[in-house]
């Protein structure tokens, strides 16, 4: 089936299927197959349709598997085969664009799936959630799911089990999706792209830009690097400097926090969210 073109279109326009897979083992190239499937079908910052259901996986699953996600063999007995489900979740997907967090993984099971089934492989444009959260929150360390849906304020109730795996993935991906658009970003294409980092920077430095030099106040969403905090702040910019974070440069933003009570550094790419305020800086 050939697929419309819809990098182009705005990011709100275009359906999402989210996907989360539980599966025996860490690669379908070993034979491992998938045991357990969540997906949340979005369309306009909506849920419009789910699925999740244990899979019969037609082997035995590694106890490496079953340490991480829970699912015993008991547990499959009478559970589909991904053969009974595979229409379904052809139709699911239909034009949309896939998101996963740690797509690589998500989708090569997909694919093998489909594969051993001898059905068309999807060829749907593919989101990686965990690369937009690399991008967009730098200085986490580590980005497991669960880490980065602390640091956002998403629940995160159940882990590793597909449907609630999938619904983190989904608000996790509508917060990501919002901070893309603050920043001009607002095409489809813009959420696979890997230079975010570079791109938002050039966008934040124009509006600090701007602030300088009309002598104006910026509010700011900032990561915190200390505890990992999202906080809305207003801040009088003072001036921006480049300076070394040893693992390499970036720019800072120095001004007056009103929220501290006085001057503080703010890494550009830190600043989740930022516009002018009316009125002077003091």
């Amino acid at each position: 089936m050939n697929l419309p073109d819809i990098t182009n279109d705005h990011i709100d326009e275009v359906d999402y299927t989210v996907l989360d897979f539980e599966t025996t083992g860490l690669s379908p190239n070993a034979g491992d197959r998938v045991c357990e499937i969540g997906a949340v079908k979005l369309r306009g910052g909506a849920v419009i349709e789910t699925l999740g259901t244990l899979i019969d996986p037609e082997r035995p699953i590694t106890a490496g598997a079953y340490a991480v996600n829970g699912i015993s063999p008991q547990m499959l007995v009478g559970a589909p085969t991904f053969a009974e489900l595979a229409e379904r979740v052809a139709r699911l997907i239909g034009d949309s664009i896939i998101v996963a967090y740690n797509a690589p993984f998500d989708m090569s099971f997909l694919l093998s799936e489909f594969k051993l089934l001898g059905m068309t492989e999807p060829r749907n444009p593919v989101v990686d959630a965990l690369s937009l959260a690399r991008q967009l929150l730098p200085g986490l360390g580590k980005y497991p799911q669960e880490n980065v849906a602390r640091v956002i304020g998403v629940p995160f109730p159940v882990s590793h089990r597909a449907l609630e795996d999938a619904m983190v993935t989904s608000r996790l991906f509508l917060v990501f999706s919002s901070i893309l658009k603050a920043y001009g970003c607002t095409k489809a294409g813009d959420l696979m792209r890997r230079d975010l980092g570079t791109t938002l920077d050039a966008r934040r430095m124009a509006i600090v830009n701007e602030a300088l030099v009309g002598k104006r106040n910026l509010w700011i969403k900032y990561l915190s690097p200390a505890n990992f905090e999202i906080t809305d702040r207003i801040v009088s910019p003072i001036q921006c400097m480049t300076g070394n974070t040893g693992r390499g440069t970036s720019t800072y933003l120095i001004g007056y926090c009103h929220s501290a009570g006085g001057e503080r550094n703010f890494r550009l790419d830190r600043i989740l969210d930022l516009r002018l305020v009316h009125g002077s800086a003091v």
